[in-house]
């Protein structure tokens, strides 16, 4: 397992919380950060999927150390 960092541009809403169950989502400045534990390869690309499917604009991925939560 892992923790990731994906940002993506727009400020998404409270209700994408259920969407991405496990991730904690912080939205500012136009765009999103979403953080959390990744199991393995498979549950980043679902994600990734995710988030393309609601045509959002990836911005960034990266493996971040574990413990790691963005600013509020």
């Amino acid at each position: 397992m892992s923790v990731y960092t994906i940002e993506v541009k727009g400020e998404l809403g409270d209700r994408f919380a259920d969407t991405f169950e496990g991730m904690t989502l912080r939205a500012g400045d136009g765009k999103t950060t979403l953080v959390g534990d990744v199991l393995d390869q498979a549950q980043l690309q679902g994600l990734l999927s995710r988030l393309a499917d609601f045509g959002l604009v990836l911005l960034s991925v990266t493996q971040t150390d574990p413990g790691y939560r963005p600013p509020e």
